[in-house]
Order: C-alpha cells, then structure tokens, then sequence
C-alpha cells in the first residue's frame, strides 16, 4: 500500500469546542444572587425585629400587671386592724415616742407624696428616685397569729399571746391589739417567752401611760403593724423600677441593729406612677372627687385611691419614635376597705 493510501485511509476527529460564561453572565448572576440574599436578609430582619417587639410587649404588660398586683393587694388592706373600719375604731396611741412612719402622729390607711424629686428620701432614693413620679405609704396591722392565751386581769397587766406565732415581736417594737370593739398601739417593754406562751409588758418606760383602753378578753388579737412606701427609683440594672420601702422595719431598727431596712426592687421598666385619692367630702362613704396628695388636707377623708402605672419595655430600637422603646399605660381604682363603714 502506497504512502498516500495510507494517509488517506486515515480517520480525522475533530474535538469540540469548550464553552463557559461570559463576564456579563457571570456579574447577571452575581447580581441575581445578591438580590436573592437580601431579600432573605430582609425577611429574617424583619422577623427578628417582629420577635422583639411582641416579646417585648409581653414582658411589658406582665411587669405593668406585676406591678399593678403589688399595689392593689396592699392598699385593698390599708388601714386594717381586725373587724372594724377605721373610721369607726382609731387605735389608742400611748406609744412613746410614737411610730416613726404615723401621720401627724396618727394611725392613717394612705398617704402620698407628688411630683417628688430625685432625692426626696434619703431612706429610699438614694438620689435616684424618678423626678415628677408620686409615692404612695400604706399602713395596717398584720396578722401573724397573735392570739391571747387569756383575760387580762386589768387594763394595765401584762398580756399574753400563743407561741409558736409570726409576729416575732421584741423589746421596743410597735404593737396593735384590737378585738373590734377597741384597739391599742403601745410599744412592748419587754418580750419573753416561756411555755408555748409570750408574755409583752407595755410600762410607761416605753408609753405615754401603761393603761390600755380597755382589759383585753381572749377573743383580742395581736398584731404587727405595718408601713410599707411605693414608689419609682433607678433599678439595679439601670430601668426605672417600682421600689418597696418597709417604714416598719426603719421604726424597728432603733432598737434592734441587726435589723435590715433596704428598699426592695420589685418590678423593673415601669417608669411614671401618678395617683390621686378619693376624697369623701360629704360622710357618705363615696368619693367625691378625685385630688393630688399636695392637695389632700385631710388623709382621713380617703376612700380610694386611683393609680395609673406606665410600663416600658426594657430594650429600644423597637420603634422609630422617642427613645425607640414602647409603652403602655395601666389605671385603676382600688376602694380602701377598711375605710368602709
């Protein structure tokens, strides 16, 4: 076979040609993706910000109602003392000196303070109380299973009460006794136990006169007696808070040291608390109208007591007005029981 048939009996292939994207396909694509992405970007944003603003706004209404809870439970006992209305019965004061936290060294249900300023206490700011925001001081006797063992034999003896109790009462304490005919509040001269039994002496040491009102039968009732202030201060981690000041325990503190008095923080993000009380002008046991405490002149006409809370969420950025944080606003009106004839 010739050179040339052997050349030309040969096969020839011809490989085919690659292919790929050009730049503009490749930047039309890039540009689809990022679209793509930030479509999904907006989407989890979007959502993400929906979160915190319903979780937000729960945990803003269930701290406004915590707080509203605090408020309302002690003022419905404002002013108790056993069976009577307050109105009816006031307590005999001969303790002496009197209660640190009386009025016009009177037993009162409430009374307040408004607009007050940062330091307004020195007990309870700390020069952080919420400059504008009103107080409320609640005072009442506080079961705590106090019962007398017996008849006292004179308005002067000793009385005696069960123990095991809770009133965990001690030399120089303030003491209510009340068996819905009378009531007396005196400080305990002394307080010993012995004998399922604690015997509280109340001589003139400690009282104006150790004559109680009354000789006490079995059927009287011991009990604690209680102040405790509301109002709004700087939280520990920085929100504006509903605070708790016990005045009893300040009382207390002057004359037992290992006493312990600090304000306790109750409920943060609540920002503005305003109250007015119901004024009973014509003894008919309904307010008439509505005051401030700067204007209240006589806290014996108290009936009720109006309070409206505002709540804040404690995170901002969650909307894009003010300081990006939401708020709702809470009232409510809360008859003082104890007042009721």
């Amino acid at each position: 076979m010739s050179e040339s048939n052997t050349s030309s009996g040969r096969q020839k292939f011809s490989r085919p040609k690659q292919s790929g994207m050009t730049l503009v396909e490749i930047m039309i694509s890039l540009l689809i993706g990022a679209i793509l992405l930030g479509g999904v970007l907006q989407i989890f944003i979007s959502t993400k910000q929906t979160y915190r603003m319903q979780e937000g706004l729960s945990r803003l209404q269930e701290n406004a109602r915590f707080a509203m809870e605090f408020l309302t439970f002690d003022i419905r006992m404002a002013g108790y003392q056993g069976c009577p209305s307050i109105n009816t019965l006031s307590p005999k004061i001969i303790a002496e000196p009197a209660p640190t936290f009386l009025v016009g060294g009177q037993f009162m249900a409430v009374n307040g303070a408004n607009d007050v300023a940062e330091n307004w206490s020195t007990a309870a700011c700390a020069n952080q109380c919420i400059a504008g925001t009103d107080t409320i001081a609640i005072m009442l006797g506080e079961n705590c299973g106090g019962q007398l063992t017996g008849n006292m034999g004179a308005v002067n003896a000793n009385i005696q009460i069960n123990e095991p109790n809770t009133c965990k009462i001690k030399a120089g304490y303030a003491v209510l006794i009340s068996d819905c005919k009378s009531a007396d509040l005196f400080r305990a001269t002394t307080a010993s136990s012995g004998s399922g039994k604690q015997t509280i002496a109340h001589s003139q040491s400690n009282n104006t006169s150790n004559f109680l009102s009354t000789a006490y039968q079995s059927d009287a009732e011991i009990f604690s007696l209680r102040s405790t202030t509301y109002y709004l201060r700087t939280g520990t981690g920085g929100q504006p808070a509903l605070w708790r000041l016990d005045n009893s325990l300040i009382d207390k503190k002057i004359y037992d040291n290992t006493i312990v008095d600090e304000p306790i923080e109750l409920v943060e993000g609540i920002d503005d608390m305003q109250i007015t009380y119901g004024l009973d002008t014509d003894a008919d046991g309904n307010a008439d109208r509505y005051i401030s405490a700067d204007l209240v002149t006589n806290w014996n006409n108290a009936v009720s007591v109006r309070i409206t809370v505002s709540a804040r969420t404690l995170d901002g950025n969650l909307t894009s007005t003010g300081d990006g944080r939401l708020r709702r606003t809470m009232t409510t009106t809360v008859a003082l029981r104890n007042k009721l004839r």
